[in-house]
């Protein structure tokens, strides 16, 4: 029988956690977790002012540098918190665990504290073209795929066949391509693409999509969320969260598990259950924290499985890795807001059929529960014009839209001579894991079971 997650009582050891990114709804409902679980919460952020700082649940919040200015100094702040906290465990939130992982390779102690795979191994699940030969090596699903490494390979795609184009380190649903079949591309221009920024074309996958959230405790899956994108507010971002048990994601993640021995950390996917035979095939795969925490929301059940192994580096187990610890069964969540700015994304004129769902997505926005409201915790709801306005402020300054700026700060995107030397640590796993794609720019669509 699988665990499926029952709540717990406080932890009776104490640990002081750091989460490395406090201005994101998700980070403030994880330390909320962690402190029902007992432990201490401390944040550090590239902003003064963010959700985490105004929660009575954060102990502690530290103003970092710019990763994507100064790699070292936001290292250097990190480790400051670490050392004046005596933080025993770092839970990355976004993009900074890239800089966080690459440093721990000649920094034992960030090593031993920090919850993420291993530098090389988490570059290639970042690196959609990567992760796409690792899920083909593996016999997971995954859609026809073809690396472009120029726009001459963007027009020799299959014009008979509908692509998504995204760059290989692309994030959010951004600068993705639809490219319909017999239509013309767009123009090279429009798409940024070149020696150093590859694409990745993968056949546009129709079925019926999920988002996943687990955390894997050396290789084996500890903690899993799934829920349905339902609704969004630009077509992918999710804004409502309802978790779902499938035995095909749960074998689906299984199976990727199974294939990352030795892995711990937090792995989330993108999943389509194909409309083509029915199996699940993986778009994406985000190796850090996503919205599937939030279906953990006001219980200690992913904060039990956080903390069950510290250091996160000492090679033995002293009790037995938890497993497929599960949310309450039918929890909802949604991001307000973004709720309140949802749009009918189907093309279903029936009158019937825009009543219903229109009807469905009122109830929705009606019977769950906003991701950063709480009557134990007022204050970062209360703060929220104020953060806004901050926000505004700094869009302004730096010429960015809203969505753009909360992620700004914290992109990894290697350049020049350090992309040249992560391009030769991949292939340096390609080699090692016996690949025979490396001179093969296609793969072909691959069904999970088959």
């Amino acid at each position: 029988m699988r665990r499926r997650g029952h709540d717990t009582t406080q932890s009776t050891n104490p640990l002081n956690i750091l989460l490395s990114n406090g201005r994101f709804p998700v980070t403030l409902d994880l330390a909320r977790q962690l402190r029902l679980a007992g432990h201490r919460i401390f944040v550090v952020d590239t902003m003064h002012y963010h959700v985490c700082k105004f929660s009575k649940d954060v102990k502690h919040s530290y103003q970092v540098p710019v990763p994507r200015d100064d790699a070292e100094g936001y290292i250097a702040g990190v480790m400051r918190a670490v050392h004046e906290c005596g933080i025993d465990l770092i839970i990355p939130m976004h993009e900074e665990i890239f800089y966080l992982a690459e440093a721990a390779q000649t920094n034992a102690e960030l090593r031993g504290k920090l919850l993420a795979p291993p530098f090389p191994t988490l570059i290639m699940l970042h690196n959609k073209w990567e992760f796409a030969k690792f899920l083909t090596r593996n016999g997971l699903g995954v859609p026809r795929s073809s690396l472009c490494q120029s726009y001459d390979d963007v027009l020799e795609l299959d014009h008979n066949v509908e692509w998504a184009l995204k760059p290989v380190y692309g994030r959010a649903s951004t600068n993705i391509f639809h490219i319909q079949p017999n239509v013309a591309p767009p123009k090279h221009e429009d798409i940024d693409i070149s020696e150093e920024k590859h694409y990745i074309a993968q056949e546009w996958a129709k079925g019926l999509r999920y988002c996943t959230y687990s955390v894997f405790w050396d290789g084996k899956v500890a903690a899993l969320s799934a829920y349905p994108v339902k609704d969004t507010i630009d077509g992918a971002s999710c804004v409502y969260f309802e978790s779902v048990q499938n035995p095909d994601i749960t074998e689906y993640v299984d199976n990727l598990a199974a294939a990352s021995p030795g892995v711990s950390g937090q792995i989330a996917l993108d999943l389509i259950k194909s409309d083509k035979d029915g199996k699940m095939v993986a778009i994406d795969c985000n190796p850090r924290a996503t919205s599937g925490i939030h279906l953990y929301s006001r219980t200690p059940r992913l904060a039990s499985v956080m903390t069950c192994h510290i250091p996160v580096d000492a090679p033995r187990w002293t009790k037995p890795i938890p497993d497929h610890v599960a949310p309450p069964i039918h929890a909802k969540r949604q991001v307000a807001p973004g709720m309140l700015m949802w749009k009918r994304a189907s093309a279903k004129s029936d009158i019937k059929a825009i009543a219903i769902e229109y009807v469905s997505h009122m109830k929705r926005l009606v019977f769950s529960q906003d991701v950063v409201w709480s009557w134990k915790d007022l204050t970062p709801s209360l703060m929220q014009p104020f953060l806004l306005t901050s926000y505004y402020e700094i869009c302004r300054e730096k010429g960015l839209k809203l969505p753009t700026m909360f992620q700004h700060d914290y992109i990894w995107e290697p350049k020049g001579h350090h992309l040249e030397d992560v391009r030769r640590m991949l292939d340096k796993q390609d080699k090692k894991a016996g690949e025979t794609f490396i001179e093969r720019s296609t793969i072909p669509f691959v069904s999970s079971g088959d």
